[in-house]
């Protein structure tokens, strides 16, 4: 399939309803690393459990420095990945706001993907080890991993790939990331696959706002008025189908 194929269509990030008019106000989504930098508050929707596992991980970039994960923000290629089931069923999922942005920004410098859930890289819980990955280019050759001081100590049977290759997109099993829910923990991992955008995404990349119910529908645009993003933005619209009925 030709690389125009796999850029054609969407990504998407979900965030907690709390957390839209600090998003607003700044003018862009931020990443973990820049939010704690800012001293903003955030209502988390992750485990705490993976977030201190991605804290844990780092990526090496085209001018071979070491990057955080948490220093990019994470969109999703699936609708209805498996972090949305988990909302609904925690009850909270008419509460998440789905951000669009064109999987064309894949193209641009920086920008990376994964061919499953970043966080695993099978390190322990138990242990304290990072790691440090090269991701896969087609001219450089396949995703790297180095272990400090040694690793890997986790027990998951599978690791997700990292790559900065828009050429390499192939590599992923869209089959799996484009089917309904699945149990299979692999199929899960596979289904939260990842585009990483480095440090912040301006708000006029958005491509649509995506809610659960009317009611949202209204007070999520009447925040759009309050601070002056009409007209700059997109307008949220109700997208059942994005989510877990």
């Amino acid at each position: 399939m030709p690389v125009t194929d796999y850029l054609a269509g969407s990504i998407y990030h979900m965030v907690h309803f709390n957390n839209l008019e600090s998003i607003f106000q700044r003018r862009a989504l931020l990443s973990h690393v820049r939010i704690r930098q800012e001293g903003r508050a955030y209502q988390s929707i992750a485990f705490e459990s993976v977030q201190q596992l991605r804290d844990r991980i780092f990526i090496q970039d085209d001018q071979k420095k070491l990057r955080r994960l948490h220093s990019y923000v994470p969109f999703y290629f699936a609708i209805r990945p498996p972090m949305l089931y988990v909302q609904q069923k925690h009850g909270v999922q008419d509460d998440i706001v789905i951000l669009e942005v064109n999987r064309s920004i894949l193209n641009e410098q920086g920008v990376l993907f994964t061919d499953g859930n970043a966080s695993n890289q099978q390190l322990s819980n138990r242990s304290d080890e990072i790691v440090q990955i090269t991701p896969a280019t087609a001219k450089y050759g396949p995703c790297s991993r180095r272990y400090l001081p040694d690793g890997p100590n986790g027990t998951n049977a599978h690791r997700s790939n990292f790559y900065a290759d828009v050429a390499l997109l192939n590599q992923l099993e869209w089959d799996i990331i484009n089917a309904p829910w699945s149990s299979d923990p692999d199929k899960v991992r596979i289904r939260s696959a990842e585009v990483l955008l480095f440090d912040l995404l301006p708000l006029e990349r958005l491509q649509g706002i995506f809610v659960k119910t009317q009611d949202m529908v209204q007070t999520v645009n009447r925040l759009i008025a309050k601070c002056g993003l009409a007209g700059r933005i997109p307008q949220a619209v109700w997208k059942p189908n994005f989510f877990v009925q």
